[in-house]
């Protein structure tokens, strides 16, 4: 269970340089097909900060080609806790309801800003907690073991301003954060899949997949997830889904998740942008907008996946 003081900076369970500890955030404009990201990962042990922030509109098979990406790997370790800290590459974040609520700054000085408040819909999700996750038992992947010791995912409505380009958008929409803690070695990740689907009938979809490392078109099974009607929030039993892409690049996913009612949610996304994103330096993700439909709803979201070929 996910408490008040999971918002601060946990203990390291060993001495080992790879401890880490994450916060994600992601937000968008969907009439402009752009997507933001911002990333934190700290690591207490070796004293120093990785920030990743990333802006797509489009498709790349680079990820110095995207529309804006600041990924520092160096950063001091703040003074502060993590409930509350800035940054030196000009990224500030505050919680300011615990596990709940946070103030999301950012400004490079060179044009590009970030204001907005993220508001959370839902109690945070711990993959852990077998009161909420049916597979917290049963998982057993070498994410949720070690990068993942620690974690909740957390679907919340996004506001705020962002600018870029002498341009300032309003943002307004719902999407995902999380927050990790763990042993995290830079490469761990494979086969392994984070994504997150909204609906405008208050409905959300967020999963943690594996992929199938014989065929990356193939999401072969939910490691966690749920899916968030209104205020009644129920963990995932099972799913699958196939893609297709354009390289690893995302074009359109065909998913399917039951939930613990038994009930089944048939959902397809065609991708409005699609890039690599490298958060550091050994990793290599794909990271998706896209345009959702179930049951004749619209809804958006995002996709990251880490595959081995």
């Amino acid at each position: 269970m996910i408490t008040e003081k999971d918002m601060y900076f946990h203990t390291p369970t060993s001495d080992d340089h790879y401890w880490a500890e994450t916060n994600y955030f992601g937000f968008y404009v969907q009439e402009e097909a752009i997507h933001v990201n911002v990333y934190v990962l700290t690591r207490q042990n070796a004293g120093v900060v990785l920030s990743s922030i990333t802006v797509t509109d489009g498709f790349s098979n680079t990820p110095h080609q995207v529309r804006y990406s600041n990924n520092q790997v160096h950063l001091p370790f703040p003074d502060s806790d993590f409930d509350d800290y800035k940054l030196g590459n000009g990224l500030a974040i505050k919680c300011t309801k615990p596990v709940m609520d946070y103030d999301i700054k950012f400004d490079d000085q060179r044009g590009v800003s970030i204001d907005v408040q993220y508001k959370a819909l839902m109690e945070p999700y711990d993959i852990h907690d077998p009161d909420q996750d049916p597979l917290a038992a049963s998982a057993d992947d070498m994410v949720s073991a070690t990068a993942y010791a620690g974690h909740w995912d957390q679907t919340g409505r996004v506001t705020g301003k962002f600018t870029i380009d002498g341009k300032t958008y309003d943002i307004n929409c719902v999407s995902s954060m999380d927050h990790s803690w763990g042993e995290r070695k830079e490469d761990q990740f494979a086969n392994f899949c984070w994504l997150n689907a909204n609906f405008d009938n208050d409905v959300s979809v967020h999963c943690l997949w594996a992929i199938n490392p014989d065929d990356i078109n193939d999401y072969c099974a939910i490691v966690h997830g749920y899916v968030r009607e209104g205020d009644q929030v129920y963990g995932l039993t099972k799913g699958s889904g196939k893609l297709r892409r354009n390289g690893n690049l995302h074009q359109y996913m065909e998913l399917q998740v039951e939930d613990k009612r038994g009930k089944v949610h048939n959902f397809n996304g065609t991708a409005f942008t699609s890039n690599p994103w490298q958060p550091w330096p050994f990793v290599y993700a794909t990271q998706s907008f896209l345009r959702w439909e179930m049951d004749g709803v619209t809804g958006w979201g995002e996709v990251q996946d880490v595959s081995s070929n």
